[in-house]
């Protein structure tokens, strides 16, 4: 029998805060620390054995940030002269930042060291793999000396290193949009929309080469270790909507 079962928690704290700063802007944030763990994020390495797979469930974010605006501009908008108020007046400015923790992940080694039928296993640790920030780099983002190769590893055994053991860089955007109402009749108005996400065309990476490989010298190859994935760059987008 095979029972698709898991064994869970979440605990967290979370924080809201909202404030109408002036009458004219208002901003909206939430904090959420956490810690989620599960025993094998859709399944154990042994099945035999799935409290050893227990750890950090794959969608495990310890902080996530969230900040939201709106600002309605107020210049020019009740303006005596007609034309600069339809060109300059009415604008609105709204905006999200998010900011989140990395994804965690595990090492692992494309061989069936522990002679399952499986194309692949997680990799015995002989050192902690993480490094400190001030040590990480694009091309080495943890300790890739802490994992044996395939071939020093007990056959017939399962690998040492635990599930999810590394956390991954990092995640921030800001989107922005500019949002200008034109008044036509007192029941319909034209609207145009500019709108920017990742608005800095700031990089925000999103995997790690986390399989182990080797040279004959026992040196580090290809990009294992490396931050390997970045999210999508800069993206504007214009609109024109009729509200009646």
């Amino acid at each position: 029998m095979r029972d698709d079962g898991d064994n869970s928690n979440y605990n967290s704290m979370q924080m809201t805060i909202s404030r109408r700063v002036v009458s004219d802007l208002s901003l909206t944030g939430n904090y959420t620390w956490s810690r989620a763990l599960d025993t094998s994020s859709g399944g154990p390495q042994d099945s035999y054995n799935a409290r050893a797979d227990y750890g950090l469930s794959s969608v495990h974010r310890a902080h996530l940030l969230n900040v939201n605006y709106i600002y309605e501009l107020p210049f020019f908008r009740h303006g005596a002269n007609a034309a600069l108020r339809n060109a300059l007046g009415g604008w609105e400015l709204a905006g999200v930042t998010t900011y989140q923790s990395g994804a965690p992940s595990s090492i692992v080694v494309s061989s069936d060291v522990a002679r399952i039928g499986a194309s692949s296993s997680r990799a015995t640790l002989i050192a902690n793999p993480n490094l400190s920030a001030g040590d990480r780099t694009l091309t080495r983002w943890f300790n890739t000396e802490a994992a044996l190769p395939p071939e020093r590893m007990t056959q017939g055994v399962f690998g040492t290193g635990g599930r999810n053991v590394l956390i991954g860089p990092g995640f921030n955007q800001w989107d922005l949009s500019a949002i200008k109402n034109v008044d036509i009749h007192e029941h319909t108005r034209l609207q145009f929309r500019a709108e920017s996400f990742n608005v800095v065309n700031h990089p925000s990476f999103t995997g790690i080469d986390t399989t182990a490989r080797f040279d004959a010298a026992g040196k580090p190859t290809g990009t294992y270790g490396a931050v390997t994935g970045a999210g999508p760059a800069r993206v504007l987008e214009f609109g024109l909507k009729l509200i009646y």
